[in-house]
Order: C-alpha cells, then structure tokens, then sequence
C-alpha cells in the first residue's frame, strides 16, 4: 500500500505576500531553505541542490517547478541523481487576518528505494518540521531584540535611571523630558537623530517609548528610518537583593538593514546604564 503523503501546516504572522516572496525568491530562500544557484517561480524551470544527512553523505536533488499559482501554490517535483523515483512538494498560502496559514504536502515518498533508509518517511517528517516549524518561522518571525542586566541598585534608582537620568547614561545631547506619560524627547547622536514619546509609565516597574522620528546617519543603510514605528520597552523587577532591567526593543529584529550596528549599540549603551547604576557614572555619549 503506497504511503500517504506527509502533510504540515504552520500559520506565520507575515502577509502572503511576505511568505510567497520567502518561497520564490532565491536571496531570501538561502536563508532558510538551501542556497541554490538559481529560482524562478515559473513552471517548467528546473532547479538541483544538494543536502544530506551529514557532509560524508550527500544528495543530488533534481526539481521542477510544475505548477505556480502566484501568492496561493506552488508546486514542484523532488527526485533524487542516480535512484528511482520522484515525489512533489507543495507550498499552499491561505491568509487568515494579517497572518498566513502555509501547508506544505510533499507525496510520493514511496516512490524511492525502500532499501535506503535515508528516505524513510520519518526523515522527511523530522526534516520538514525544522524547516518550516523553526527555519521558516526565525526566518519569517524574528525575535525582536532583548537585553538584561542585573544592577546592586535598588528598584528607585532604576526607574529614575529611566526617566530623570537618561543622559546619564545614554546620550548629553538630549532635549524634551523624559519624566512623565506622553512627554515628547530627542536625542542625537552626532547626525543619528530619534524622537521618541513616553507612552507609558508605571513607577518602579516599567517604561516604554514609541519610536516617533528617526534618522540613522549610515551611508550603508538604504533605509535611514527603520526605528520610526518600533517600541523600547523597560522592565524592572527585584531579584534577590539586586534588580533586573530588561530591555525589549521591539520591532528591531534581524530583518534591520541597521541590526548589528544598533546591536551592538544597545550592548554598549546598557553597560553604560549598569555602570551608571552600580558606581554613578555611565558613559553617555557626549556631543563634540
């Protein structure tokens, strides 16, 4: 009796324009799927990879696109260099809300050598459930950037660390107030300019801004106002007889143009907010 085909289904918060791109696009598929040569979402193009279950054992994949129904299916066949058989794989896109319901079937798998064990169905099953259930969805939904640091202050100073004594610890060249919901601020840093507003405070425990303005001074960066819309959101909590701050910056995800920059600028600036913690001095930027 021919085996049934394997099926998965995962809803992925990105339009099915977003996703479709993600399944077509070759630049965006290498960083989830394999990195071929080349891809067309055209019936009748014909694609080869190779993957194996360990780098000494390798696999020539054969494909062809056979059907494309743009931003809803694609479809194309999966056989194997020098061994019978030839399976189909096949990505549907169904939107739900401003999410995507992504069902992935890939059947024939009984069309290849049984006396393999490396296409045993269960192979396939492990191997598609880490690509669409962990590569796909990272790739798709990154984790936007966190940071913790665990301070000898008490709770008190932290919060005002947050509000009164940002320049402290984050840049001198501040104006607006930082002290009270729904105050307006900018900082700079040389011609790297951002305004944000204080869109909520609760003393002792949490604060956010929302990203109004920004402009990144990178000549690199096609977008210089990739903050504009994200959210930085604080957290204090007591830990022991310490406390612990956590940054989420939400919004500011691998997808920025700007990330290891502004990673690595978070990093720093959150030591300097320890140290500012810990002994009274910070190392704020400080405009020439």
């Amino acid at each position: 009796m021919a085996n049934q085909p394997i099926t998965f289904s995962r809803l992925l918060k990105a339009s099915p324009a977003k996703v479709w791109k993600a399944i077509t696009d070759r630049d965006e598929m290498k960083q989830w799927y394999f990195d071929l040569a080349d891809f067309k979402a055209e019936k009748g193009f014909r694609f080869s990879f190779t993957g194996g279950p360990s780098p000494e054992k390798q696999y020539v994949h054969l494909c062809e696109v056979t059907e494309v129904i743009p931003l809803k299916k694609l479809v194309y066949s999966w056989r194997y260099e020098g061994y019978e058989g030839i399976s189909y794989v096949s990505f549907e896109l169904f939107p739900e809300g401003d999410s995507t319901k992504l069902v992935l079937t890939h059947s024939g798998l009984d069309s290849f050598p049984a006396a393999n064990t490396d296409f045993a169905v269960h192979n396939f099953e492990e191997g598609w459930n880490h690509i669409l259930h962990i590569s796909l969805k990272n790739y798709l939904e990154p984790a936007d950037f966190t940071a913790v640091i665990t301070s000898e202050a008490d709770s008190r100073k932290a919060f005002e660390a947050l509000t009164a004594n940002v320049s402290e610890w984050w840049t001198r060249d501040l104006q607006g107030s930082t002290m009270h919901q729904g105050d307006i601020f900018t900082i700079r840093f040389g011609n790297t300019v951002k305004t944000l507003e204080v869109a909520a405070i609760l003393p002792g425990k949490t604060v956010t801004w929302k990203v109004t303005k920004a402009h990144i001074d990178m000549a690199s960066l096609q977008n210089k106002s990739e903050w504009e819309g994200t959210t930085i959101h604080w957290e204090i909590a007591p830990d022991g007889d310490q406390t612990k701050i956590r940054l989420t910056h939400k919004g500011l995800t691998k997808n920025f143009e700007c990330y290891t920059v502004c990673e690595k600028g978070w990093n720093f600036y959150m030591e300097s907010l320890l140290a500012f913690l810990d002994t009274g001095k910070g190392q704020p930027h400080i405009p020439k």
